[in-house]
């Protein structure tokens, strides 16, 4: 599906969708749990995979006015996951099968994209803890950070929990994962991780660990998370109700600051790192508002500042597009982990900004960004990465933008062009 959107002047409320960080780890909390209640729950292709991937462990859900699962008492399962395009579900079951007693490996695939994202730091540290791991790249010869574990994975178990060390972790996935695994292995363990990436996310995790009763000491000193964790511990999650998501509320501020007055209703403050943007859009100038749980932005002049990503990841499209417009330069650095998302988003990003005639610059860590571009006008890429058709979609609200392959917004924000029609946006749909 190819999109075009057209210069507008939005103005409206809308309720952002929930927290796809949150809905991941409360499916996987639950499926663990005797019983619960999940409220509030986002569905899209990512938040599915993870749904499926915990059915075919053996929970089961029931849909009401909100969602009822069923979980098991322990993992005993093998044969072929398909998890689509969900790096967060694939690094969580490789943990999470990592556990099973059914003697038998289980595969985790996904598709072409998925297939390109390395886990070698997490398949190291469960080997070590007694998981069997097979692989392209499983093999532990290859040392370069982050390389190695690429789909598909074979896994079997006994994940029976220990030490373990990780360097320069590459994601805080890995950690989620052993978070969310090693509370279920025979023996106690203590993890410990240096310089870790997005670790707000970590944050969420252990929010949703706590209402699930799974005792985890951390500890951060010098740049070192050290978490001690309890084995044989058991998952009690009751009810748990979903925070409205802060990287998909970062579209619709952006949107309110390009093009007209755009009111956020339903924000839930929660531990997502990605609330930064709040602080982001007004250091640029930008007018956000916030009253109880109600954002307002508004059009606004914006100027040029330096952002430290490496706990935002999944804000950097959003500041790469509000950068284009602001007068003066922004930069983007401590960014280098964008280059094993769904696509090299660094990459995706610069190539996509030269296209609509932006003075861009990348390098290994990050953007130059040289904005004051008043209109755009041209034919953008999502590359198949949700993130991609979503942020520059919002440029055509400025001028006339064509996004290529922009169905891949199902991944996390599935109504947002209706959304944004709401607002006032003109958008046009072609399907092939």
């Amino acid at each position: 599906m190819d999109v075009v959107v057209k210069e507008s002047e939005l103005e409206g409320r809308i309720f952002p969708p929930p927290s796809k960080s949150y809905t991941h780890r409360a499916l996987i909390a639950a499926s663990l749990s005797p019983k619960s209640k999940l409220k509030n729950c986002l569905f899209s292709e990512d938040t599915f995979a993870t749904l499926n991937a915990c059915k075919k462990i053996g929970a089961s859900f029931m849909r009401k006015d909100c969602l009822i699962v069923r979980g098991v008492d322990s993992i005993c399962t093998h044969g072929y996951f398909y998890l689509a395009n969900s790096g967060t579900t694939l690094r969580f079951l490789l943990s999470l099968l990592s556990l099973s007693s059914s003697g038998k490996f289980s595969i985790l695939d996904g598709d072409a994209s998925l297939r390109k994202r390395p886990n070698g730091q997490l398949v190291k540290v469960l080997k070590d803890l007694g998981a069997r791991i097979r692989g392209y790249g499983c093999h532990g010869r290859d040392r370069s950070v982050g390389s190695g574990g690429y789909p598909p994975i074979w896994v079997k178990g006994i994940l029976k929990g220990g030490k373990a060390f990780m360097e320069n972790a590459t994601s805080s996935q890995f950690i989620s994962s052993l978070l969310f695994s090693l509370p279920l292995a025979r023996h106690d363990s203590e993890l410990t991780a240096r310089r870790v990436k997005s670790s707000p996310y970590i944050d969420v995790t252990l929010h949703v660990l706590e209402e699930s009763g799974i005792r985890v000491e951390r500890v951060e000193r010098d740049n070192q998370h050290r978490f001690l964790i309890e084995g044989n511990q058991s998952y009690r999650l009751r009810s748990f109700s979903i925070p409205s998501d802060f990287s998909s509320i970062s579209y619709l501020l952006a949107a309110g600051l390009i093009a007209g007055k755009v009111r956020i209703e339903n924000v839930f403050d929660s531990r997502q790192g990605d609330r930064r943007i709040v602080e982001i859009c007004r250091e640029m100038g930008g007018r956000v508002r916030e009253r109880k749980e109600i954002l307002v932005a508004e059009k606004s002049e914006l100027e040029g500042i330096a952002v430290d990503a490496s706990d935002i990841p999944d804000l950097v499209p959003t500041i790469a597009i509000l950068a284009s417009m602001a007068r003066g330069k922004t930069e983007i650095y401590n960014a280098e982990h964008l280059r094993h998302k769904e696509i090299d988003r660094l990459e995706g990003i610069y190539r996509n900004l030269k296209a609509l005639g932006v003075d861009v610059s990348v390098r290994r860590d990050g953007l130059t960004i040289k904005g004051g571009k008043e209109s755009f006008k041209g034919v953008v890429n999502s590359f198949g990465d949700h993130r991609m058709a979503l942020a520059f979609s919002l440029l055509g609200l400025r001028g006339e933008v064509v996004v290529r392959n922009a169905e891949a917004i199902a991944v996390s924000y599935p109504s947002f062009f209706d959304d944004l029609r709401k607002l006032g946006g003109n958008i046009i749909e072609f399907r092939g």
